[in-house]
């Protein structure tokens, strides 16, 4: 393990944004949040091209705004 790497399944101190639970490192959220997603919004959210930090944008405003999960709809 050298610099900024972390081993697998490893935990950050920073909670989940949805729940306040702790995620593992590089997920934008808890496994329980994530699974809450409409499936066409986890899609979205897994594709890494120039759209990828619009889309998270998405998902921090409809999470701040305090909308249920179920009902996030992503941009493509």
């Amino acid at each position: 393990m050298t610099g900024g790497t972390y081993p697998r399944g490893a935990y950050t101190a920073s909670p989940c944004r949805s729940c306040r639970h702790p995620k593992p490192v590089r997920w934008y959220l808890c496994g329980r949040c994530w699974e809450a997603l409409p499936a066409a919004a986890r899609r979205l959210l897994n594709r890494r091209d120039d759209r990828a930090p619009a889309r998270l944008r998405e998902l921090h405003a409809h999470i701040d705004s305090e909308q249920p999960l179920e009902e996030l709809e992503i941009t493509p």
